[in-house]
């Protein structure tokens, strides 16, 4: 018997799979330069990663038209932060700005309980605003590297296949 539940899941992750690679080969098909293009993934990344609020894709488009970025990949790069991934990061910059701060995730949400509610609030973003500040830095500078090598070695293998091509087809003809 075939379990429905399951079958969902794996469509859901099939999906999933799917988008990621398309945006994944979106990147690495703008007709830019690798340094351009990565520059634009990791802006995207970290306003992704900021508590913008919804606002992550259009902050990643003007940063990226400021700095001359790959427009195309700073909005690509900012659905980084998404459902799936939003408890990840939200956890991350929280631990990173607690440690900052030397306070604990407990503490922090005692302060909210126990003070009025906009003083504890004021402290707790404060706290998670340092840590995300922190975490899309460091995610958009690996970023940076990682993508910028991708598209290195993405089009050196579409060269050396092209060139390929271009001698099996000569070697036919002779």
């Amino acid at each position: 018997m075939i379990n429905k539940g399951n079958n969902r899941k794996d469509s859901f992750l099939a999906r999933a799979r799917r988008k990621t690679r398309l945006l994944y080969l979106k990147i690495l098909r703008q007709s830019d330069t690798p340094e351009k293009i990565a520059l634009g993934a990791a802006i995207g990344v970290a306003a992704g990663i900021l508590p913008t609020f919804g606002l992550g894709a259009i902050l990643a488009l003007g940063v990226s038209y400021i700095v001359r970025a790959n427009k195309v990949a700073a909005v690509l790069g900012s659905f980084i932060m998404n459902p799936v991934t939003t408890p990840l990061f939200w956890t991350l910059s929280s631990t990173v700005g607690g440690l900052i701060f030397w306070e604990e995730r407990s503490s922090i949400v005692a302060t909210v309980q126990t003070q009025d509610i906009f003083g504890g609030i004021k402290w707790a973003f404060i706290v998670f605003l340092s840590g995300s500040v922190i975490v899309a830095s460091s995610f958009a500078i690996v970023i940076y590297f990682v993508m910028r090598n991708l598209i290195i070695r993405h089009r050196k293998n579409k060269l050396k296949k092209m060139g390929r091509q271009v001698s099996n087809s000569a070697d036919s003809k002779a």
